[in-house]
Formats: structure tokens, C-alpha cells, sequence
């Protein structure tokens, strides 16, 4: 074994028993992190002992990065209808997703953790000809590994933030073996081409295929009218939706909808927090806050009745639908420091975007989308709620903002195209045969 891999894993075992303790009480209280414990713990995966040819393994991490590659991955099971295609991920909300989204799949399972023979296992199992990580998922065992067995390896839609690329700076020795093992990486930006190159990975290896969010399907069209009537929205209402927001965020949000009322009785909003755990917390800040609200899963399948200030959108897997109902966008996670949520969503639905200063996870996209005239970024409560009042004040120039953002959308699309390009040449040898 390599001295590097093993220093690695000498800081991961004393890291491991460092923390014990504090891993006991979080998996005893908190049930999001027990799940798939047992097979990230064991890495068996009810695979048997591989298929012929060998299986894709695709991991994507949670909701967003699944949903982000389901281009890549439509590419692959057209172009390699005989190859198997395996997706991990690392929560539940991202298996959930990988299982409704790619029923194709031969099956979904969790990312063994980064031990040696919890690797070895899934390997083993899997056999695979190929091993896909999305954005900046970078285990060094598990590259190693497969490095080793022969099985070529590819980073997709490669991204790296400030943050991370800090990081990994500091551990730019080991980082820079570890993407010594990578066959191609293909990064979203030429920055992060650039970052990359930094870490140590090889610059031929290195491509800009571009970012598979915006191949992302534009949204098939939805009955509106069906909608507005299942979440009790008025005929007449303008409705904001607020996504994927934060500790933080919610107050801001509400304060600014509470005065807005007043000028715009017809206004709605849909609240979307971005973590489930959060919903009785958010509910209690709505009545709090004095203001009227329901919550979607209380509102089943049928129509909604009576009209709500305030929706609270408690269900997974209907923040897209319930943009094709609204005036306007915000993106959360923006406004207070969590480096944004995919602004894509929004612009897909021809509407303006809205976001605050923290975009950092999505900062190409967010300057393209600026830039386009499709968004606007916000400061803070003040500057929020005039851009607020100035679209809600003008209708055509809403649709004008909508119309420029899914635009922008539009001309940037066809990086799974360039990704499968770049990888299908791995899948011309197997390594097991």
C-alpha cells in the first residue's frame, strides 16, 4: 500500500476513535443519520458478484447532485443499453430520489464509508467498469482502490468552492494522489478547471465540459389552474415562492411578505424550507409572525380549500410544480451564508429570479443569470422587498425577467453531451474480463 493512503488512513482510524462518542449519541438521537447505517458500515450491496459487461457505478450524493446528473445518466443508458447502471448516494432523501427518477437503474444503494474493507466489499459485489462521482465527491479509499483494480475512474460536473478548495489546499499532498487516479475530470467552469489543476490533478486529464444542471429537462407543462385549486392559491393571486430556505432566512421572508400585504392584498406565498426536519419549526414561526398558514401534506391529493397566506410546502418532490403557479422566485440559502441552492429551477419556469449575496456554490450560474437581466440579487430585507414590490407592481416586467432568465437557461445547455464524449472511451475495456 502506498504511504500516502496509508497515512490517510491511520488520521481516518484515530479520527474515527477520537469521535466515537459523539457519533453514539448522534446515531441514538437522530434517525436521519441512521439511515443505511448497517450497509455503509458493511458495504454489502445485493449485487451478487457483478454482471457482464461490468455495471456503472454512479455515485451522486444527495437530492441535488441526483438530479443534476439525471442528463448524464439518460446519455449513459442509451448510449450503453448493456451496461448495468448502480447508483449510490449518501442520504435518504437521495435514495428516494435515484429510485423514483431512475427506475431503470439495477439498483440504488448507500456510499460505503471511506474504510478499506467497506470499499473492498461494494467493489467486490459490484465488479464495476466503471466508476462515476458527481461534483466534488472525493473519497480517497474508495479511488484508490478502484485505481488499483484497474477500474477507471471519472469526476462529472466537477466543482469546486472556496471553501472546499481551501481545504483542499491545506491537504494538497494527499488530494493530489488521489486525483493522480482519476482518468478524466470534468469540471463545470474554467475555474474550477483551474482549482483542479491546482490540487494536483494531471492537466490532460483535466476538461471544461460544462455544468449538467442547465441539461436539466425544462419542466413538462402542468395544470395550473389544477394546482392553484390543490393549494387553495386564488384565481387572482400573485404568488411568491421562497425555496430551499434556511435558519435565517424564514424571518426575513415573512416580514417582508407581512408588509407587502398590505399594498398587495392578492399576494400569496409558498414557504419551502430546505430541510424536512424543520417544518413544525417554520409552521410555529408562521403563526408567530400572526400570519394565517397550511400545510401542504395536510391538504392531500384533492382541492385545497378556503385561500392561506401562507403555504407551507411540507412535501418532497413538488417545489418544481409549484413554480409554474408563481409571479416569482427566491432561492434560499443566499441570504444568510450557505453558499445558495440551484437558481435553475426558478429560471426553467420563465420566471425572475431572486437571490441574495451568498451564491457561492452556484456562483458561475448565478452571474450568468445577473448578467442575462433574468435575476436579481438582493442585499438584504430592504433591497428584498423593493425588488419584491417593483415586479409585483409590473406584470409584463416580471414576464420580461422570466422570459430572459430561461433564455440563459437555454444557451448553456449540452454538457452531457460533452461529458459522454469524454468518458465513453473508459468503457471500451473491462476490467474484469
Amino acid at each position: 500500500m502506498r504511504p500516502w493512503i496509508q497515512a490517510y488512513n491511520t488520521l481516518l482510524a484515530m479520527g474515527a476513535i477520537a469521535t466515537a462518542p459523539l457519533w453514539a449519541v448522534v446515531l441514538a438521537t437522530k434517525p436521519k443519520h441512521r439511515a443505511g447505517f448497517v450497509q455503509k458500515a458493511t458495504g454489502r450491496v445485493e449485487a451478487g458478484h457483478g454482471s457482464s459487461p461490468s455495471p456503472v457505478w454512479y455515485h451522486a450524493v444527495s437530492v441535488g447532485e441526483v438530479m443534476a446528473s439525471l442528463p448524464l445518466i439518460r446519455e449513459i443508458l442509451r448510449d450503453f443499453p448493456e451496461r448495468a447502471l448502480w447508483i449510490s448516494t449518501v442520504t435518504a432523501a437521495g435514495q428516494a430520489t435515484a429510485r423514483a427518477r431512475v427506475p431503470e437503474a439495477a439498483g440504488v444503494f448507500y456510499f460505503p464509508y471511506d474504510l478499506p474493507w467497506t470499499v473492498d466489499q461494494v467493489i467486490h459485489r459490484l465488479r464495476p467498469g466503471l466508476f462515476i462521482t458527481a461534483e466534488t465527491e472525493i473519497w480517497p479509499n474508495c479511488i484508490w482502490r478502484l485505481h488499483r483494480q484497474g477500474v477507471p475512474v471519472a469526476l462529472v460536473n466537477g466543482r469546486i468552492s472556496d471553501r472546499s478548495f481551501l481545504w483542499y489546499q491545506v491537504f494538497r499532498v494527499l488530494f493530489g494522489r488521489v486525483l493522480s487516479c482519476f482518468d478524466v475530470l470534468c469540471m463545470q467552469s474554467e475555474e474550477s478547471a483551474r482549482r483542479i489543476r491546482a490540487m494536483g490533478a494531471p492537466a490532460q486529464r483535466v476538461t471544461v465540459a460544462g455544468n449538467l444542471k442547465f441539461d436539466q429537462s425544462i419542466p413538462d407543462p402542468v395544470d395550473q389552474r389544477a394546482w392553484r385549486e390543490r393549494l387553495g392559491v386564488r384565481e387572482t393571486a400573485a404568488v411568491w415562492v421562497a425555496g430551499s430556505t434556511h435558519p435565517g432566512e424564514e424571518e426575513i421572508i415573512l416580514r417582508v411578505f407581512a408588509r407587502l400585504r398590505a399594498p398587495h392584498p392578492e399576494l400569496q406565498l409558498v414557504l419551502a424550507p430546505r430541510a424536512p426536519e424543520r417544518f413544525d419549526e417554520v409552521e410555529t414561526l408562521i403563526s408567530r409572525m400572526g400570519l394565517g398558514s397550511a400545510r401542504r401534506s395536510a391538504m392531500g391529493t384533492g382541492n385545497g380549500t378556503g385561500s392561506r397566506e401562507v403555504i407551507l410546502l411540507d412535501t418532497i418532490g413538488e417545489l418544481a410544480q409549484v413554480y409554474s403557479i408563481a409571479r416569482m422566485g427566491f432561492v434560499g440559502g443566499s441570504l444568510v451564508p450557505r453558499g445558495g441552492h440551484n437558481p435553475l429551477e426558478v429560471a426553467a419556469h420563465g420566471l425572475p429570479v431572486l437571490f441574495g449575496p451568498h451564491m457561492e456554490n452556484f456562483r458561475e450560474i448565478a452571474s450568468l443569470l445577473r448578467e442575462s437581466g433574468g435575476a436579481m440579487e438582493v442585499s438584504g430585507e430592504e433591497a428584498l422587498e423593493r425588488d419584491l414590490s417593483a415586479l409585483l407592481a409590473d406584470a409584463q416586467l416580471a414576464a420580461q425577467l422570466g422570459a430572459r432568465a430561461r433564455e440563459a437557461l437555454l444557451s448553456q445547455r449540452g454538457a452531457a453531451r460533452r461529458t459522454i464524449e469524454v468518458i465513453a472511451p473508459l468503457l471500451e475495456r473491462d476490467p474484469w474480463g
